[in-house]
């Protein structure tokens, strides 16, 4: 992105220049990077997100027995949290091209504490599984909205850095829930886990009431919203999404197959889950690491490619039951660097006034590869009748975004040159 450069007025890469010379301006009123100010809110709103999700995990045993839960009943209640992403992914980032981001992102975290506080009033399966498609619909928006929000305050800047840290606070929502969560199902009742989670929300939701206007949106206001991308613009998102779906699929892959495949080659089950969890961590750690490393090379497509081979590749080795320790935790590695890399590639591609109806694409294609995926890795789970079927499909994924990356490279430059032309005709 460094190395894209144009006189062309209605660029993608001249508006993130723009973008950043009006984030710098505030900046400089304020005296503090006020950017990163607004990063923490919307990293705290997100991690509230995962904190929700996992409120149902905290409680299986409790919910399974007060409110007479099978199993698939359980686990219909954690898929409500991520299907609703399909259908309001899209509508959102539409609405998003009309209305002020924040006052989307506060009915979006207004919507998650009205599902905390139902959940601990239910009494059945039927009342409970309504409130968690209400909070699934919530914490779509406010995904939607941090991604779109993080991009309008550091296009142009710390973009891959500022996306790496973000894409963080999910799994730090999810892993604080887990012990503060116990222990009030424990003390409390799993009423007072749910009503924890509508709490956090609306803490958050009192921090994003006074967030400022990011600069991008007070420059585009005045802009006509379209309610479609131009295909040179929308094709390269879509494209994006996949990759993003795809990177996401293969690690959800991994972590649920890893361990029945290491007890079948011999493991115990508890070394089994061990290895696996120092793989996760070691990711944490590298998504952050890795963001900087590739905010700092400006090459987010190599460093999709490079990072998305070795992770494949790293998968192959273990299934195959080569070095398998260390093909799992230099598969952790790899895929740290990806998040931030990922969810930049947008940003080279979209006008400043389009980012709410492109995340919104690109996000939709995550949602739907996150709903069908399992279940087709299960599929060929038994199809196989052996674990390391899915695992291969994950490594296929990996894989495959090597050359989904060039062809998003192609296009974006492709968009860049008809843009020009158009400027210039």
């Amino acid at each position: 992105m460094r190395s894209q450069k144009t006189n062309c007025p209605n660029s993608p890469t001249l508006s993130a220049l723009i973008s950043s010379a009006a984030t710098s301006r505030i900046d400089r009123e304020a005296g503090m990077p006020r950017r990163w100010i607004v990063l923490a809110v919307l990293f705290a709103a997100r991690a509230a997100t995962g904190f929700q999700f996992q409120s149902v995990g905290s409680t299986t045993n409790f919910l399974m027995h007060d409110l007479a839960l099978s199993y698939v009943q359980l686990g219909m209640l954690l898929g409500a949290y991520l299907l609703p992403g399909i259908v309001v992914a899209f509508p959102a980032g539409l609405i998003g091209q009309r209305v002020r981001e924040t006052t989307l992102g506060l009915g979006g975290l207004a919507l998650m504490a009205v599902s905390g506080v139902a959940l601990s009033y239910c009494d059945s399966f039927a009342a409970a599984l309504v409130a968690r498609v209400i909070g699934g619909v919530g914490a779509t928006i406010v995904i939607l909205v941090a991604t779109k929000m993080t991009t309008d305050w550091f296009a142009g800047r710390e973009i891959v850095l500022a996306m790496s840290l973000l894409q963080m606070s999910w799994p730090f929502g999810a892993m604080l829930a887990l012990p503060a969560q116990t222990y009030l199902a424990q003390s409390l009742g799993w009423p007072a886990v749910m009503a924890s989670s509508a709490m956090l929300a609306l803490v958050v939701l009192g921090a994003f009431a006074l967030l400022p206007r990011s600069p991008v949106q007070a420059e585009t206001a005045a802009a006509a919203a379209r309610t479609g991308l131009p295909v040179r613009t929308l094709v390269p998102v879509l494209v994006a999404g996949v990759i993003w779906g795809a990177m996401n699929l293969a690690c959800v892959l991994f972590f649920s197959y890893a361990p029945p495949l290491m007890v079948a080659h011999g493991s115990s089950p508890t070394g089994a889950a061990s290895l696996v969890s120092l793989a996760i961590w070691f990711t944490i750690i590298a998504i952050p690491a890795g963001g900087y490393l590739v905010e700092r090379s400006g090459r987010p497509v190599a460093a999709i490619i490079a990072c998305g081979l070795l992770a494949a590749l790293a998968l192959a080795l273990f299934v195959a039951n080569i070095h398998p320790t260390i093909a799992c935790l230099v598969f952790g590695v790899a895929i740290g660097p990806l998040s931030g890399a990922i969810l930049s590639l947008p940003t080279r591609v979209l006008e400043p006034r389009d980012r709410s109806l492109g995340f919104g694409l690109f996000f939709t294609c995550f949602y739907i590869l996150m709903a069908i995926g399992p279940s087709a890795a299960g599929r060929l789970q038994d199809a196989w009748g052996n674990p390391s079927a899915a695992l291969i499909a994950g490594a296929a994924l990996l894989a495959a975004m090597a050359p989904l990356s060039l062809v998003f490279s192609l296009l974006s430059k492709r968009g860049e040159v008809l843009t020009l032309k158009h400027a210039t005709a």
